[in-house]
């Protein structure tokens, strides 16, 4: 009777993970289609917290995520409030698509409009390292952004990343699009040692923040037990798939 209780009880606790999961990627659907080529799933490694803005914590971060500590306002420079976890910024509220940057769709992610900053409080765990990928949300690439959007091109920013104080990582002028082609997803990988505050910060790379629509794909701390297991976050696979593994 004992043992079966305890069965019971792991498979609850089981069960409550994997709704919580669900609940932290919950874009229904997207309001257009943007195409892809190759999806980065969620890390599942024990020890990665995600960079979240909705459904985790801004002291120490839960099953969904660290969320920044510093005012909503300054998330996003147009197109707010952020609403959703893990979507893009589309036109607003209820326009969000899937975070997809150079044709790969990442699950989990921030997508948000220049100009744009967000502080988060890393000091709450052992964090070790710190990755994402940065770039334009494809939703503006010619692709995507269809018949008489004028955001064609991919919009235009700058990518800024500091330790503590210390700038440690400076993207330069990124693009959503060149010579008709998408531009690829900048890799980050950024130590945290001992750190304390994560800042990250979108420009407009000088000409303004019109169609500015910027992403950060999975974007995570991880600590030294995720560093000691092999990542397999990245696979390619329909996204119905992905949904019903939810």
């Amino acid at each position: 009777m004992v043992r079966h209780r305890s069965l019971f009880v792991v498979a609850l606790l089981l069960g409550a993970a994997v709704f919580a999961r669900a609940e932290c990627v919950n874009l229904e659907a997207a309001a257009k289609e943007v195409p892809f080529e190759e999806e980065m799933l969620e890390d599942t490694r024990t020890g990665v917290t995600y960079l979240s803005l909705i459904g985790g914590s801004s002291t120490k971060g839960n099953d969904c995520g660290l969320n920044p500590n510093n005012d909503a306002g300054q998330w996003t420079g147009w197109g707010g409030p952020l609403d959703t976890d893990n979507a893009s910024i589309g036109e607003g509220v209820g326009t969000r698509n899937f975070i997809t940057i150079g044709g790969i769709r990442f699950e989990r992610g921030i997508g948000t409009h220049a100009l744009a900053t967000y502080f988060f409080d890393i000091s709450g765990g052992p964090y070790k390292k710190f990755e994402a990928y940065v770039g334009m949300d494809d939703e503006k690439d010619a692709g995507a952004a269809g018949a008489g959007d004028s955001c064609g091109f991919g919009g235009t920013c700058e990518f800024n990343i500091s330790v503590d104080g210390s700038l440690e990582f400076e993207s330069g002028f990124v693009s959503g699009m060149d010579g008709g082609d998408n531009v690829e997803a900048m890799f980050v990988e950024i130590d945290l040692s001992n750190a304390s505050e994560l800042l990250i910060e979108i420009a407009d790379a000088g000409d303004g923040i019109g169609c500015d629509h910027a992403a950060i794909g999975d974007a995570k701390l991880l600590t030294g037990a995720a560093l000691a297991v092999d990542a397999a976050s990245k696979a390619a696979t329909a996204w119905g798939e992905l949904k019903t593994r939810l």
